[in-house]
């Protein structure tokens, strides 16, 4: 009677094979639970009140976004923000692909050039920017000997100046940053089939009209996913505008992460600090939307 009243082999088969999916994502799904949605939702709370560090706080609504869209150093910092992304972007997407198409070319040594092109990414932040720190410094420094050496007479204040120091980090930035895009855009080159270019070259077509009608049509989804990344990751980026300005000269490179540091930790306006980051938080969903999108439709 036992036996006749159990469900079919097959049927419970078909049931364990339905829950699979839910039991691998479950680990996941807490730990986003845990870690990010409590932490994000806290957050947001945190923004609605008056709270600083070791003090209790009180609801006070929208008055720290209020106050924000009147506070001139949050605005400069947003304008910085853009200006330092974009630069540093535009200057990665460049380069990278530059550096990738000749990369891809047979050339002598191509394996130890593609190992030292990857250098910048590998080395850590903090070594990295200390090491750029030290060349653009006014005594002593590399770069202010070379420009001396071949004719400039005054040093640069490299990170003293506004326009010098916004220049500064986004030079420096590129360099770590820009060989995501080359290893992105040269494993993209490879995918493509010499035969497209024999045909190409048989038609009368010089570098440059295979370059741009035939080259970056191939790559042009990877380019645009590895920029969607990178404007990601550069407008989070804190450690090389930190550790090379903290923000200055006078909030010459104050972008909306480090405002949002200062706000919250050195001047313990804990509210007003986590608000600041929230504001970006929109334009954030956006980028990581088409990001993924574009990830989807690989």
């Amino acid at each position: 009677m036992m036996n006749a009243l159990k469900k079919p082999k097959l049927f419970r088969d078909t049931r364990s094979a339905k829950n699979l999916p839910y039991l691998l994502i479950a680990p996941v799904a807490l730990y986003l639970l845990c870690f990010m949605l409590f932490p994000f939702a806290w957050a947001v709370y945190i923004s609605f009140t008056d709270k600083i560090i070791g003090v209790e706080g009180n609801f006070v609504g929208l008055k720290n976004y209020i106050d924000l869209l009147k506070d001139r150093i949050y605005l400069k910092s947003i304008l910085n923000t853009f200006i330092f992304t974009g630069g540093s972007v535009l200057l990665k997407v460049i380069i990278g692909i530059t550096m990738a198409t000749v990369l891809n070319e047979q050339i002598k040594g191509r394996n130890f050039f593609r190992s030292i092109f990857l250098l910048p990414w590998t080395i850590p932040t903090v070594i990295a920017v200390l090491i750029w720190q030290w060349m653009f410094s006014d005594v002593g420094g590399v770069l202010n000997a070379i420009l001396q050496g071949i004719g400039f007479k005054n040093q640069v204040l490299w990170l003293s100046e506004g326009k010098t120091a916004m220049l500064s980090v986004i030079l420096v930035n590129t360099w770590k940053g820009m060989p995501f895009i080359a290893i992105s855009v040269l494993a993209a080159l490879q995918s493509i089939s010499p035969v497209f270019y024999d045909a190409a070259k048989v038609d009368g077509t010089n570098a440059v009209q295979r370059f741009f009608y035939l080259t970056i049509p191939q790559i042009k989804d990877v380019i645009i996913l590895a920029t969607l990344m990178t404007t990601i990751w550069t407008l989070n980026n804190f450690e090389v505008v930190w550790l090379l300005t903290k923000g200055g000269p006078s909030n010459a490179t104050n972008v909306v992460a480090i405002y949002s540091y200062i706000t919250a930790f050195l001047n313990s306006y804990l509210s007003k600090g986590i608000a600041s980051s929230i504001m970006a938080f929109p334009f954030m969903i956006v980028l990581i939307n088409k990001a993924t999108r574009k990830m989807l439709e690989e």
